[in-house]
């Protein structure tokens, strides 16, 4: 094949992205701290999917493709590798535009301005990343565009990806040190990959996984497991292994948690009752929860249709505010604080650009700030910033107990450069510490992990090992407290339960030495046992 046409390029970049969504659990664990928050797979599995189900929307007009494909990786953008992707395809497609075939010569320069616009993106480029993958694979095609059989071209393209994939660590030390290669790299040499298969004539099928990289999330209709199942069992924790992969073939979105003589299961599952007779042989069931999604979304677009139709009909207030919530209790939280949208989103579950650009349309205000309250989320905030003619300020917030106390602090009376110097300057004063655990064997700075171990963060710096939650928690507190600290508030996840949380408060007002106040509050974040806010 020495060319391209409209249909072929549809083919490719399918072909692409199911061998990203197959490989997207792999990527995942590519996460420098042994933590489970790694996301990378499934955020440019997102992105790729949405852009490609845009593209198939069109014609087999190359032009046609190209804009939509770039639309909608652009709205589909999840996570910082999400983001860096869809900047990659809106250079690619830029590039061929006007072209009604395209040759080995062209996709060599598509590549490269791909490559160019992403690095264009990134206000500090980060060397041993996605970003040189893309750069080692667009001068190697350069050099081989000369070749006119495209198989022979993309093979040499895809030998390129994988050499700059290995050498990434040598490039970036905190991958040497964790022992793996550059996640995003990796994505985006199994997109390559499947492209690779595509030209060759082997379709790309859909493997099964446990995660869900659903290009649509608002669009349930053809959803493939309808009922969100959880149960809580009385039984020994230690099963819990045992009971997940007995169930695991029932559905997707699938976590079993065991604590204390507890087991907490939640899947999406068409068979909901096959998944309650296998937890009753572990023992008793002391909580069930059934929720058809289908009707629960059909429900909550007509009170967010009604709610729009509500807002737009009043004036325009001086401040809105968006945030990024990772649980129930924080969520409430921004509610009670007046915010105006709130999206679920955080570790593992970054909202898309178009779930922020949505959000954004809903606020009527003359200025919208937004907390995106997740380091991985800033750049999709941004992103959606820049796709609305409204007045946005994103705010750089990497955890939501920053945003809590920013929106605390908020004069509506003041200027928005005020406003904004305000928020900014709380953000300073605030310390966060995060407890979860290691879902591997690792060394961080010099300091063996094992698996099941509890980790202690301060600041995104990991800081503490340990084998109780509560006790690392306790140490990192007490080392990081001073004369000047104010308060501590303590937010407990999911899997923490309201008395070991209260255990913790206890610890606190009777080991450390501290006259501030102790405030624990129900935040409901998944992986992360505590999030605590030192101000």
């Amino acid at each position: 094949m020495d060319h391209i046409d409209g249909k072929t390029l549809k083919l490719l970049f399918k072909g692409g992205s199911q061998y990203l969504s197959n490989k997207s659990d792999e990527v995942n664990k590519l996460n420098v701290f042994p933590v489970p928050d790694g996301d990378t797979g499934s955020n440019m599995a997102y992105t790729l999917n949405y852009a490609v189900k845009e593209m198939e929307k069109t014609s087999d007009n190359i032009n046609d493709i190209l804009n939509n494909l770039s639309r909608g990786a652009l709205l589909g953008a999840k996570g910082n590798s999400g983001v860096i992707l869809s900047q990659i395809i809106r250079g690619f497609a830029k590039s061929l535009l006007n072209h009604d075939i395209i040759t080995t010569k062209d996709f060599a320069e598509a590549l490269n301005m791909g490559s160019s616009v992403a690095y264009k993106a990134v206000m500090k480029p980060t060397e041993g990343t996605i970003l040189t993958v893309v750069r080692d694979c667009a001068n190697e095609a350069l050099k081989l565009s000369k070749i006119k059989d495209f198989e022979v071209f993309i093979d040499g393209i895809v030998k390129a990806a994988a050499e700059s994939v290995e050498r990434t660590p040598d490039l970036l030390p905190v991958l040497k040190q964790a022992g793996v290669v550059d996640s995003g790299g990796k994505g985006f040499l199994f997109i390559l990959l499947g492209m690779l298969e595509t030209i060759k004539g082997h379709e790309v099928v859909q493997e099964y996984t446990t995660k869900d990289v659903s290009t649509n999330e608002t669009d349930l209709t053809n959803i493939n497991f309808k009922y969100c199942t959880e149960m809580l069992i009385n039984a020994n924790s230690q099963m819990s292994h045992k009971l997940k992969s007995e169930i695991e073939s029932f559905g997707d979105s699938l976590i079993v948690v065991g604590d204390d003589d507890l087991i907490k299961v939640h899947i999406h599952t068409n068979n909901p009752g096959l998944v309650l007779q296998n937890g009753l042989k572990y023992g008793d069931l002391l909580k069930v929860k059934i929720d058809n999604m289908k009707i629960q979304h059909e429900n909550v677009i007509l009170e967010s249709k009604n709610n729009l139709k509500q807002d737009n009909s009043l004036s325009a207030k001086k401040y809105g505010f968006l945030a990024v919530s990772p649980g129930d209790g924080i969520s409430k939280i921004f509610k009670e604080l007046g915010c105006d949208v709130v999206i679920d989103g955080g570790q593992t579950m970054n909202p898309s650009a178009l779930d922020i650009l949505n959000g954004l349309e809903k606020i009527n205000a003359e200025n919208i700030i937004v907390f995106p309250n997740n380091k991985n989320i800033i750049m999709t905030c941004e992103q959606a910033m820049t796709m609305s003619d409204k007045n946005i300020y994103v705010i750089a917030t990497e955890s939501f107990n920053q945003a809590i106390s920013a929106i605390i602090n908020v004069d509506a009376n003041m200027s928005i450069d005020d406003v904004i110097r305000s928020i900014n300057d709380t953000i300073e004063k605030i310390r966060t510490i995060e407890i979860t655990y290691s879902i591997r064997d690792s060394v961080i700075d010099g300091i063996d992990i094992k698996s099941g171990d509890i980790l202690g963060f301060v600041d995104g710096k990991f800081t503490a090992i340990g084998t109780d939650y509560n006790e690392v928690a306790l140490k990192i507190i007490s080392d990081n407290i001073s004369e000047d600290t104010a308060i501590i508030t303590v937010y407990y996840g999911k899997d923490i339960s309201e008395n070991k949380a209260k255990d913790l408060q206890n610890d606190l007002q009777n080991f450390i030495s501290f006259d501030g106040d102790i405030d624990i509050q129900y935040g409901g974040q998944p992986l992360y046992y505590y999030v605590i806010s030192i101000e």
